[in-house]
């Protein structure tokens, strides 16, 4: 009786960079702060069995500050709460057997603060007047 072994052997290496990578803000409301919608899809050259997804972010406020996340192989989308008026980079990579080539972009967060900081003011300044004229009077 004679038997045939059929070996199967993937060569697998670091992946190309994940494709479309895009983002969208989504400003401040009562609930929460402003945040970026990040999405990105599988490599157009995966080179293997995709493992995982890695993101890397960091601002100009404290560059010496990397935040990092880790996600499975079906994870195309994260949400990072961010701050306004700073400038944020962002860089996501698939990992195979090791990782792969980044993808990146910097997005400038709008400065939303100010317009609360006017409103606030414009409150007390109209609650010290209120007050001052119902003493005065």
């Amino acid at each position: 009786m004679t038997s045939v072994v059929t070996l199967i052997v993937f060569v697998s290496s670091a992946p190309g960079p994940p494709a479309n990578f895009s983002h969208s803000v989504i400003a401040p409301s009562e609930s929460h702060g402003p945040r970026i919608n990040l999405k990105w899809s599988r490599p157009q050259q995966e080179n293997g069995l995709i493992r995982g997804y890695n993101l890397l972010y960091s601002n100009n406020e404290d560059t010496l500050r990397v935040q990092t996340e880790t996600f499975g192989p079906n994870t195309f989308s994260y949400s990072v709460d961010v701050l306004g008026g700073v400038t944020y980079q962002f860089y996501v990579r698939a990992v195979t057997i090791r990782p792969g080539t980044n993808t990146s972009f910097a997005v400038d967060i709008p400065e939303y603060g100010k317009r609360v900081i006017f409103v606030c003011l414009f409150f007390y300044l109209f609650l010290f007047v209120s007050l001052f004229f119902e003493v005065e009077g």
